[in-house]
């Protein structure tokens, strides 16, 4: 197991700032604690695990797809990193924020940022990064993880949520509501997420001999910010409405929600949404959004654990992550 910055400070009783600045021959630190720390560093063997990883820049990269930005427009990504950011100051590192044009999410072209050597590891987030450009990385076995993504490879660990338990709970949830009428709100089904979340959405309606009318599934094949916008008005044109509607995210609950709104169509008495992610806007909104929440910070943290060992084992046998969900109660939810 590698040794990290904290498990010194912890040892030397010192904090992780002093031992960062002992450790890259910073001032502020005096003479004796400096060799201290440089002591228990050696024993511990931080110093070994450096040269084995053949570090080089102390810098790890996120990146995501412009399709993200500005960030706030995808909430569930800024507590990803801040998951990662607490992770990294215990590696000492630098964490590096980088984008994929949109134009370039078809290219099989592998990042400035790892052609340049700026950095020593990835974190890919999102599902609608290219594959080829995921394989172009694979085949230079560049320490690599995926965040809501999965690749069947030997050397890329994936860090996911439970897509389909979750899926599943919130369609349970409306059955015990009284709801039989359900409908489905979601995006691209060549997103992995998204796919996982409609699989579930059908085999928890099947389990409960309930009918799956084709009208009340609405998918957009593209990832956009007015996803849900666009599939409320799709459901606004049928002639009757599901009496629920389980959102594969709560981007899409929230477009739901406004759209319905706007159309004289109230949440909940008119339609029920539950959504999933958990984002922070579903606590604010009128009415409140039931959701299913992803530890969105655990899946930061997890997802830079798994490459800084990757980049200290870069031959070890790729793991699957999968971070469980939970359902959160609120307001947009009738009971029938």
């Amino acid at each position: 197991m590698s040794v990290t910055i904290k498990d010194i400070a912890e040892k030397a009783e010192v904090s992780i700032s002093t031992v960062s600045k002992s450790l890259n021959d910073k001032g502020g630190v005096s003479p004796l604690t400096r060799q201290k720390i440089l002591n228990i560093a050696k024993e511990m063997g931080y110093f070994s695990f450096h040269s084995q990883a053949n570090l080089k820049t102390h810098n790890i990269a996120f990146i995501m797809s412009r399709h993200h930005i500005p960030i706030f427009n995808n909430p569930f990504y800024t507590r990803v990193i801040a998951g990662v950011e607490i992770e990294v100051e215990t590696y000492d590192y630098n964490l590096l924020f980088s984008t994929i044009k949109l134009e370039d999410l078809k290219s099989s072209e592998i990042p400035s940022i790892v052609s340049q050597n700026k950095v020593d590891g990835l974190i890919l987030a999102g599902a609608d990064i290219n594959n080829e450009m995921i394989k172009a990385i694979e085949e230079l076995k560049f320490p690599t993880v995926l965040v809501d993504n999965y690749l069947n490879s030997p050397i890329m660990d994936s860090i996911v949520s439970d897509n389909f338990s979750g899926a599943m709970q919130a369609v349970e949830y409306l059955i015990s509501m009284g709801h039989q009428k359900i409908g489905y709100a979601g995006g691209p089904n060549s997103h992995p997420s998204f796919y996982e979340r409609y699989k579930a959405y059908k085999l928890e309606m099947i389990e409960n001999n309930l009918e799956i009318n084709n009208k009340f599934i609405k998918i957009k094949d593209e990832f956009d910010q007015n996803m849900g916008k666009e599939l409320a008005k799709s459901f606004l044109k049928e002639k009757e409405l599901p009496t629920a509607i389980f959102a594969a995210n709560d981007a899409t609950a929230i477009g739901l929600l406004q759209t319905f709104n706007k159309y004289g169509v109230k949440v909940p008495d008119d339609i029920s949404i539950i959504g999933f992610d958990n984002i922070e806007l579903t606590a604010f909104t009128t009415p409140k959004i039931t959701t299913i929440s992803v530890d969105k910070e655990g899946m930061g943290q997890e997802a830079a654990r798994k490459l800084f060992d990757r980049i200290q084992n870069p031959e070890k046998k790729s793991t699957k992550s999968v971070i469980p969900t939970e359902l959160i109660e609120r307001e947009s939810v009738k009971e029938l």
